[in-house]
């Protein structure tokens, strides 16, 4: 087992030590005997309420979390303090309160999602449209889009030219840290990423 399964094994391992009627109660989860529900980045999830797994519904068909999925959802489930309410002011990662300015550009992690995203635009252009909720006004490429039920985030894309390379950007709610510790706003960004590059590769293979 390497260090990403221990980690997502050990958080399976918290996660099902925690009451799930208070669970249930701070996220207002739909719930059955057996499953939690939620949605992750506007698709459908549950989680397995005797074994803790999490997964994404796909139809007829489920598909278990990967490691920064499932970080992401137990850090949203699992938590004391109710969820603040969100103040509306958007930032970058990096200038969210509390965080040590030394903290690195979430951009220098994306350049290659960036690079991607350059060589397909028209597609890029359709999945936004598909994934967010609504445009956003700054940005070549920009949508808001849902984390979690309530809980939004933006995305940018600026194309790149002969000075500049293509870049993404993410803002966030000033208020983002009651709802995901900042290490897991980063697994976030990359399960966001993943998701609409694999629309991106979809709508191209169907055009």
């Amino acid at each position: 087992m390497d260090n990403y399964a221990r980690a997502l094994e050990y958080a399976r391992e918290l996660f099902l030590k925690w009451d799930q009627a208070k669970l249930i109660s701070r996220c207002r989860l739909r719930h059955d005997e057996n499953y939690l529900y939620l949605n992750f980045l506007g698709d459908p999830w549950r989680v397995e309420r005797t074994s803790g797994t999490p997964q994404r519904i796909c139809g007829d068909q489920v598909v278990n979390a990967n490691f920064s999925q499932g970080l992401s959802i137990y850090d949203y489930l699992c938590g004391e303090e109710p969820f603040p309410a969100l103040s509306g002011r958007f930032c970058p990662v990096n200038s969210l309160p509390h965080v040590a300015q030394s903290s690195p550009s979430a951009g220098d992690f994306h350049q290659s999602h960036a690079d991607f995203f350059q060589e397909h635009l028209p597609a890029l252009e359709k999945a936004i449209a598909g994934i967010g909720i609504s445009p956003f006004p700054k940005g070549d490429i920009a949508c808001l889009f849902p984390v979690f039920d309530g809980f939004n985030a933006v995305f940018q894309f600026w194309e790149g030219d002969e000075d500049f390379p293509p870049s993404v950007r993410f803002l966030w709610d000033e208020n983002s840290q009651g709802y995901l510790k900042f290490e897991t706003i980063y697994y976030v960004m990359g399960c966001f990423l993943e998701k609409l590059r694999s629309c991106v590769a979809e709508i191209e293979k169907n055009s």
